[in-house]
């Protein structure tokens, strides 16, 4: 890697760390329901190995992303949204791939030592995350390149890494684990859609068959709408059906936030104006996401008790 401030700064645009936080929230919203639940972090030290194994995993995607793209001819000089480290001439292709996989090496080495202290279950579900993380947009059928990247980054990026770090408190999965997942589940979709809603033209252009190019720049909005409101809808359900306590209600302060977003996608359709668009819902979900994981972690000072099941 580069060892010049120059460098390392593109190796800190690679990372692309205003979206990390799409990978911190998840587990610390699993983590407050297990301290909600038990009263304590009884293993604050895999606490630790799990958010940097999952930062480390997101970073990885991140340049495999860079990687796969570059390659597949997607990037180019003009191409919004990206580091551009690669086509830019500023790292060889073949270092950002070799730097991905060294993140994904290290944050084996984390989960492994989870394992070793709490259950095969966990080495599993780690291994799946990490192999979605290089499907994305590797192997024969990116599916980053087909209309089912939302899903993905829904299923693991919600419910995964959620019940993982209640899992690895708790030595159990619990409903009240699964409701806290949904909300983050939803606006990390929205992230990724924000994103495809942005890049409809340019990748309808080169046969990326994302939501937005296969419904159309109109429905793709929509979907964007519908994960936004879900957030909110699963979260006030969740805590009126006793599943979160009422403080896990939060969130309710970010509620401007989406709509300035919609305002902007309605303005415009240009990449470049649309990429604050792209931040914006990284915002969104980073600002929901940590006030819904202390509002969780608040419910014992409010009484709350977990559902009995």
């Amino acid at each position: 890697m580069p060892h010049t401030a120059a460098g390392w700064r593109v190796w800190w645009q690679l990372a692309r760390p205003f979206s990390l936080t799409a990978s911190i929230v998840p587990v610390l919203v699993g983590s407050a329901v297990a301290f909600a639940t038990l009263r304590e972090i009884p293993r604050p030290d895999l606490l630790l190995a799990m958010l940097v194994a999952s930062v480390l995993i997101q970073i990885a995607t991140n340049m495999f992303n860079e990687y796969f793209d570059f390659k597949h001819g997607l990037d180019t000089l003009q191409t919004v949204g990206i580091a551009g480290a690669i086509v830019r001439g500023l790292v060889p292709a073949s270092t950002v791939f070799k730097a991905a996989t060294a993140c994904y090496v290290i944050a084996l080495v984390l989960g492994l030592y989870i394992v070793f202290r709490t259950s095969p279950v966990v080495l599993l579900l780690g291994l799946a995350s990490a192999a979605g993380g290089y499907l994305y947009t590797g192997g024969p059928r990116p599916i980053a390149y087909t209309p089912f990247g939302e899903l993905e980054v829904f299923i693991f990026m919600g419910p995964v890494i959620v019940g993982l770090a209640y899992f690895i408190q708790a030595g159990s999965f619990a409903p009240s684990a699964i409701w806290a997942s949904l909300p983050v589940a939803c606006l990390v979709a929205a992230i990724l859609l924000a994103n495809n809603v942005r890049d409809v033209v340019a990748d309808g252009r080169v046969g990326r068959r994302t939501v937005p190019v296969v419904l159309g720049r109109k429905a793709g909005l929509g979907v964007f709408v519908a994960l936004v409101a879900g957030a909110y809808v699963v979260a006030t359900a969740a805590v009126a059906l006793g599943f979160l306590p009422l403080s896990a209600l939060l969130p309710l302060l970010t509620i401007p936030m989406p709509f300035r977003l919609v305002r902007l996608y309605a303005a415009t359709e240009e990449p470049s104006r649309l990429n604050a668009g792209v931040r914006g819902s990284a915002a969104l979900h980073a600002r929901f996401g940590l006030l819904f994981a202390s509002g969780i972690a608040l419910g014992p000072l409010l009484g709350w008790q977990p559902p009995a099941f």
